[in-house]
């Protein structure tokens, strides 16, 4: 099976021709047929095959005074025919083609779309066979031929077929590789990480100082975005066929990703009681704390904050929160990140009372909006065992933010912009400290 638009782009393509007359693209046809006195509907495939007449050729002309029998035939496509037939439905092209080359035209297009499908097939067979998401990228890079990448919402690579080796665009940070911050920055240019959170469908673009083209989609689970596919077209140039696969290939990993909701087992959990203990303020001497962080292998810095991260459409919330560990922890280094009285919850230790730097800022506003999720910002502090205090003073922001209808279009909502509400409202006390 085939689109008829495809069809009707590669005979434009193959011979350099016009084709005339009113279609459907999306009109599928499975086989092609010449069309012969008495044509009569094929009752196998019904509608769904494509007729052609070839004049001035030796096949079959088509004769104006004999065309009422064949008005009855759906899709009917003529060559040599220099006037518009009377029936608005019949395709036509000017020019007088071979009829073998013009059969092998159509037939080409219906094969290959009948390979697209043979891979979908096969990609569904990796997936019913637990092959993994690595598995799955193989299979969708024997088709496409172009290097095929899948990618999280931190901008870090999950799987890669053939094996990524490109030190321009990546970095390797605990064994594992991310965007650099200049293909990061180019990719915002070009409004791709917008394209990413709003579309869900293949987006066929360029990059800066790159000739070749790029696709991206995004992977959703429950309308979310969790991850996103990038296939490079550095061997071949990209096909109709190809976004219709890597479409396809998206919907199948966001089944296998939800096999295991947090994608991996996240490391690095050793400070989880610590941090816990911390922000339920049951420590009070700031020796003890720093001998913990030393342990821990966490170096003491002059400033923390607290951010409170919220969805702000909790009933697409994706996955269980442990899923979001290992792409915050990758997004912010140095930060520790905990599951606690049901939101996450980070500390963010900085060496200045601003917590991040430009770059830094602008990826985790993108993890933000990817995931659908706000940021509630704490005042920095400088003192780590008053945490609970600055923990209380986000979630109260939070309430109140539910309370007031703030906007939700807004990726970080900072304390010290809201205050002065918040020690207005009914309750509320400002947890100023």
């Amino acid at each position: 099976m085939a689109y008829l638009g495809t069809i009707v782009r590669h005979l434009e393509t193959a011979f350099h021709v016009k084709v005339h007359g009113q279609f459907h693209t999306r009109t599928e046809i499975e086989g092609t047929r010449f069309l012969t006195p008495e044509q009569e509907t094929d009752p196998e495939y019904g509608d769904k095959l494509l007729y052609v007449a070839c004049s001035r050729t030796g096949a079959t002309a088509w004769d104006p005074q004999a065309a009422a029998p064949f008005r009855r035939l759906p899709n009917i496509l003529l060559t040599g025919h220099d006037t518009p037939p009377d029936t608005p439905g019949i395709l036509y092209i000017r020019e007088a083609l071979d009829a073998c080359q013009v059969f092998n035209a159509i037939q080409e297009v219906i094969f290959r779309h009948y390979t697209l499908k043979l891979k979908q097939e096969e990609l569904f067979q990796s997936l019913h066979s637990d092959n993994g998401i690595a598995g799955m990228a193989h299979v969708a890079h024997t088709f496409l031929g172009n290097p095929v990448t899948i990618c999280d919402t931190s901008f870090s690579v999950i799987a890669a077929s053939p094996v990524v080796k490109d030190a321009d665009n990546l970095e390797e940070r605990h064994g594992r590789l991310y965007l650099k911050d200049s293909l990061f920055q180019n990719m915002a240019d070009q409004n791709i990480i917008r394209h990413i959170y709003s579309s869900a469908v293949p987006y066929l673009t360029a990059l800066d100082d790159y000739p070749y083209q790029w696709v991206f989609e995004s992977i959703r689970i429950h309308h979310a975005v969790v991850g996103y596919i990038c296939v490079r077209g550095t061997v071949r140039e990209f096909t109709e066929d190809d976004l219709e696969f890597i479409d396809v290939f998206s919907k199948m990993l966001s089944i296998e990703m939800q096999k295991d909701s947090s994608y991996r087992h996240p490391t690095g959990l050793k400070y989880e009681y610590f941090l816990t203990e911390l922000l339920e303020g049951h420590f009070d001497r700031a020796g003890y704390i720093a001998s913990r962080l030393i342990q821990l292998g966490r170096a003491q810095m002059p400033y923390y904050t607290i951010l409170l991260l919220k969805f702000t459409e909790p009933s697409r919330k994706p996955r269980p929160y442990k899923g979001y560990f290992e792409q915050l922890l990758s997004l912010l280094p140095s930060c520790m990140v905990v599951v606690f009285h049901g939101d996450l919850t980070v500390l963010l230790p900085s060496g200045s009372g601003e917590p991040f730097c430009e770059t830094g800022r602008n990826r985790f506003a993108a993890f933000l909006q990817l995931n659908h999720m706000q940021a509630y910002v704490s005042y920095p502090y400088t003192d780590i065992a008053k945490s609970s205090i600055y923990w209380r003073q986000v979630k109260e922001l939070s309430l109140l933010h539910e309370k007031t209808g703030l906007p939700k279009d807004r990726h970080f909502i900072y304390y010290e912009q809201h205050y002065l509400a918040h020690s207005l409202c009914d309750n509320g006390r400002a947890w100023i400290q």
